[in-house]
């Protein structure tokens, strides 16, 4: 089962290739054709479509029933990650992973038309280190849960007292 069927193919959605076995075919000659300014992306290679941002507001919309409320939520938990990590702090997702801005020192490079080496000044990058749980199941070693949250803790079985 794959995470947001229902939106992920929908005509909404912007990806509809898989819908439309004629996608890349036209009628038209060659020569007739318009010549896009930039290759296409060939998304015959790929197997699904990106979520997007507006996937996720419907996915979520779909769990509050308001699209505007889930569309202020999913933009204010993205805008406070953003600005978080931006300002260095470490965004922490339990069972989903943390969000990290590390400095990468200035080195040399080499300029690969010319063979001349570079210096490049240093600069900051963002790292994501994903969960345990996350890996489970990105891995498959874990099984995806029909319904809920996927990342969320097992419950704690209790303990039974020993006689």
């Amino acid at each position: 089962m794959t995470f947001m069927n229902d939106s992920l193919h929908s005509p909404a959605a912007g990806c509809d290739h898989d819908a439309d076995p004629g996608f890349g075919l036209s009628t038209l000659p060659a020569a007739w054709r318009a010549r896009p300014s930039t290759p296409p992306a060939q998304p015959a290679i790929r197997k699904e479509c990106p979520v997007n941002k507006a996937q996720l507001i419907n996915v979520v919309a779909k769990a509050t029933g308001d699209r505007a409320t889930a569309r202020l939520a999913v933009e204010s938990v993205l805008d406070a990650i953003v600005r978080a990590v931006a300002a260095g702090e470490v965004v922490s997702v339990t069972g989903f992973g943390s969000l990290t801005r590390e400095e990468r020192p200035a080195h040399t490079a080499r300029n690969p038309q010319t063979g001349e080496r570079v210096q490049v000044g240093a600069t900051h990058v963002v790292k994501f280190r994903p969960g345990a749980r996350f890996k489970a199941l990105a891995a498959g070693r874990r099984a995806m849960p029909e319904s809920g949250n996927c990342i969320q803790k097992d419950p704690k079985t209790p303990k039974v007292a020993r006689p």
